[in-house]
């Protein structure tokens, strides 16, 4: 009898332990977050995902997951001077994970923004002509999300980064670009990114002294909603693009 109590406060105990070590989604992501201060943060926060997608059956929560790994493969491209993968694969394992956070929750506005974004990337990767080749996919998945959340800040960032790159004759549009990007503002003001996106709008309308004003914000802002991408993408796409109008009037 001893022995068999024994082995029940062992199982308990080593019960606890397992449950005071899983890895929450909210570990993952914070690390994700931190990716500034150490670039292996992406590659140890998609272990952790990977974690957390194996631990669960809870199709919200692999969904999620997912399409948190998505944004870091993203990432990953995005910054591949400083992780020294290739962007090309990185984008393309995107947009697979993409795939499987809207297989797990088929409502998943983030999981059909994802996989655009990524589709975009590739697009950008290989050039204008493939950029528009994939122009009608990107325009499926990003309206699939829209059609389940309007105001999410990032669905509406990315549309009126489509409008500003798209040439007018395939139905790009500065004004639209603005009227998304003011909505995104909208549903985040502290979206660093649309700030930036808008700086590229003025500039290309030949608006310097509101498309300086704009970047030197982004430059100097103080709360980002997300500081990562602030501190590498979007404070030095900031800084580029006002030192290319340093001589404009």
């Amino acid at each position: 009898m001893l022995k068999l109590k024994a082995i029940v406060v062992l199982a308990i105990a080593l019960l606890f332990t397992a449950s005071a070590h899983a890895v929450t989604l909210s570990d993952a992501e914070n690390v994700f977050n931190n990716y500034d201060k150490d670039i292996t943060n992406l590659q140890k926060s998609l272990d952790l995902f990977q974690q957390v997608i194996t631990g669960t059956t809870d199709p919200q929560i692999i969904s999620d997951a997912y399409c948190d790994v998505a944004r870091t493969y993203l990432t990953m491209g995005d910054q591949v001077k400083l992780t020294n993968t290739d962007a090309l694969k990185d984008y393309e394992a995107g947009q697979a994970a993409a795939d499987k956070a809207i297989k797990a929750a088929p409502k998943s506005a983030m999981g059909y923004f994802w996989y655009a974004a990524n589709i975009g990337r590739v697009g950008q990767y290989k050039g204008v002509l493939n950029s528009l080749f994939m122009l009608p996919d990107f325009k499926k998945y990003l309206g699939k999300a829209y059609a389940i959340d309007k105001n999410n800040f990032n669905i509406l960032e990315a549309y009126g980064e489509m409008y500003y790159e798209l040439p007018w004759i395939v139905g790009g549009s500065d004004s639209k670009a603005m009227d998304y990007l003011n909505a995104s503002l909208k549903n985040d003001p502290n979206f660093t990114l649309a700030m930036a996106i808008m700086g590229k709008v003025y500039i290309k309308e030949g608006k310097y002294d509101q498309a300086r004003e704009m970047l030197e914000k982004v430059i100097n802002y103080k709360t980002p909603s997300f500081r990562a991408d602030w501190a590498l993408f979007d404070k030095p796409l900031a800084q580029k693009l006002l030192d290319s109008i340093k001589d404009k009037k």
